[in-house]
């Protein structure tokens, strides 16, 4: 697959040729301006290639997740974090009673929360603030990864989602990814070496095209 940008001439992805199947977690890494976020817009469905074709299980990205929803779930560098209480972040998107108490929470421990939930006088019905004014950067950015963890999902997209967390808190959370890969794909975008060294596959993407 390739991709230009509009109004470029040279591509951002430079004929891609990829396929990576459950059970796997992938890392992709690469200097700044590689094509690293692309590629994964392109897995998402997010953008579409110009030439070739993205599919997951043989069809588009966007059918896909139609097809299964909370199937596939992604984790951007920077949360967004709305106002309202943990449990409203970790849920956002599904009708609240479609999502148990124990399913946050089980949620929130496998991204190192629990002791910080367990200082909360009204756990997981506390409010963060405007924009999660309440939590620390590390905070806001493993409700994020606890909000993907949610569904179980069967390709987990992490796009340097865990850059801003100590190296200890990162380690744990890659730890709980690696463990819920069973027959699931997890796509990791990463500069830190502690972020893939449990990867299963490594690609190095430089100028658009996987060099190694």
């Amino acid at each position: 697959a390739s991709f230009t940008y509009p109004g470029e001439t040279n591509p951002i992805i430079d004929s891609v040729n990829l396929s990576v199947e459950p059970g796997t977690v992938l890392a992709v890494v690469g200097p700044s301006g590689a094509g690293k976020s692309t590629l994964v817009d392109l897995i998402l469905g997010i953008l579409d290639v110009a030439e070739g074709q993205v599919e997951i299980s043989g069809m588009h990205p966007l059918d896909a997740a139609k097809k299964w929803p909370g199937g596939i779930a992604y984790v951007p560098q920077d949360v967004l974090i709305a106002n309202g209480t943990i449990r409203e972040n970790i849920s956002l998107g599904y009708p609240e009673a479609e999502i148990s108490d124990t399913q946050i929470l089980y949620a929130l421990n496998r991204c190192a929360l629990g002791e910080y939930l367990a200082g909360l006088p009204f756990g997981i019905n506390s409010i963060v603030g405007e924009r999660g004014a309440r939590l620390s950067g590390g905070q806001r950015q493993r409700i994020g990864i606890a909000r993907a963890l949610l569904t179980n999902p069967k390709i987990l997209v992490m796009d340097e989602a865990t850059s801003s967390l100590d190296a200890q808190t990162e380690d744990n959370i890659a730890k709980a990814v690696n463990g819920a890969k069973e027959n699931s794909l997890v796509i990791v975008v990463a500069h830190r070496l502690a972020t893939v060294r449990r990867a299963d596959l490594v690609i190095y993407l430089e100028n658009g095209a996987i060099k190694a």
